[in-house]
C-alpha cells in the first residue's frame, strides 16, 4: 500500500512539475509568461548594508512552464527572483539585487515559496523594495507586465 501511495505522489508531483529542474535553452516569450509575486513576511526596519530575507510566494499565472535552471555555465537565461530598491521619489537606488534561484520549475498555475536574499542599501532612509523575477540577460518579468510585490522598508 505504501508503494502505491508513493507512486501516486510521485506521479502527481511530476504532473505539477514540482521537482523538475529544466534548463532554459532559449529566451522565454515575455508576452506569453505571467507571474504574480506576493511578499508574505519581511522586516519593516533593517540596518544599512545588512543582509536579510523576504519570504514570498511566486505564482505562475500563464500557460507556460517557467524553467528553473540555466543551460549555460554563465547563468544566462536562468530565471531568478530578485529585487530593486527605489527611493520614495521613485528613483532607482539598487537595480540588480541578489539573485535567488527558483527551487524547481514553475508549472502553469503552480506556485512556490521562496526566501529571497536581500541586501539593504548602505545609506539610511525610507525605501521601496520591489520584488520581481528576471530571466538573466533576457528580460524582467515586471517590465513585461507581470505583477511585482512592493513594500516600504526603513533602513537605519
Amino acid at each position: 500500500m505504501k508503494t502505491a501511495i508513493a507512486v501516486l505522489a510521485a506521479a502527481a508531483c511530476l504532473a505539477a512539475a514540482c521537482s523538475e529542474s529544466t534548463p532554459a535553452v532559449q529566451k522565454l516569450d515575455e508576452r506569453a509568461v505571467a507571474v504574480g509575486i506576493m511578499a508574505v513576511q519581511w522586516p519593516k526596519v533593517v540596518a544599512a548594508g545588512s543582509d536579510f530575507a523576504v519570504k514570498a510566494v511566486i505564482r505562475n499565472a500563464s500557460g507556460v512552464t517557467i524553467p528553473s535552471q540555466a543551460a549555460r555555465g554563465d547563468g544566462a537565461l536562468q530565471v531568478n527572483a530578485t529585487y530593486h530598491w527605489w527611493s520614495m521619489e521613485r528613483k532607482p537606488v539598487v537595480w540588480d539585487g541578489i539573485l535567488t534561484p527558483l527551487k524547481a520549475d514553475l508549472a502553469p498555475g503552480g506556485e512556490q515559496q521562496l526566501d529571497l536574499a536581500v541586501k539593504a542599501p548602505g545609506t539610511p532612509g525610507v525605501y521601496v523594495l520591489e520584488l520581481d523575477l528576471v530571466q538573466n540577460t533576457a528580460f524582467w518579468f515586471g517590465g513585461a507586465g507581470s505583477q511585482t510585490a512592493t513594500m516600504i522598508v526603513e533602513v537605519k
